[in-house]
C-alpha cells in the first residue's frame, strides 16, 4: 500500500477511512448489528450499526436508482462512499445531498420510512443519521 502505482492504494485509504470511522463510534464494537435487506438477487447487502447504515452493492454490473431501504425516520449523510473520487471511484453519488426517508402509513407506527438511495454497481456507501 505504500506504493501510489499499486491498484488496492485507494481501497487501502478507504479501509483506513472506514477503520477511522467505526473508531469515532463509542463501544462500537457492542452495539448490536441489525440486518435491514439483504436480496441475494441484487447482490445487495444493509445494516446498521447505532446511527450507521451500511450499504453494499456487490453486484459487479447492476446500478440501481432510487434503492428503497426500510430505517428509523429521519435524514440522513453519507460519511464514506467507495464511489468517491478520493478512492478511485467514478463519482456518480452526490455526498453533498441530504436524504430523507419517504412517509409510509404500513410502517408509521413503527416509526420507519423508506430512505431512497443510488447504488453504482460494485460500491459500499455508510450514512450516518442527522440528529434532528
Amino acid at each position: 500500500m505504500d506504493n501510489p502505482n499499486y491498484n488496492y492504494t485507494l481501497l487501502g485509504k478507504f479501509d483506513q477511512e472506514m477503520t477511522k470511522l467505526v473508531g469515532s463510534v463509542r463501544n462500537f464494537q457492542n452495539r448490536p448489528v441489525q440486518e435491514i435487506w439483504h436480496n441475494d438477487g441484487d447482490q445487495v447487502l444493509a445494516f446498521s450499526r447505532k446511527d450507521l447504515i451500511f450499504v453494499f452493492n456487490f453486484s459487479p454490473t447492476r446500478s440501481f436508482t432510487d434503492y428503497g431501504l426500510l430505517v428509523p425516520e429521519g435524514s440522513y449523510s453519507i460519511v464514506l462512499n467507495t464511489d468517491s473520487e478520493r478512492f478511485g471511484g467514478n463519482a456518480l453519488v452526490d455526498e453533498t445531498q441530504t436524504h430523507f426517508t419517504q412517509y409510509d402509513k404500513l410502517h408509521a407506527r413503527r416509526k420507519k420510512g423508506w430512505l431512497m438511495l443510488y447504488l453504482p454497481a460494485r460500491t459500499a456507501l455508510v450514512l450516518k443519521k442527522n440528529k434532528e
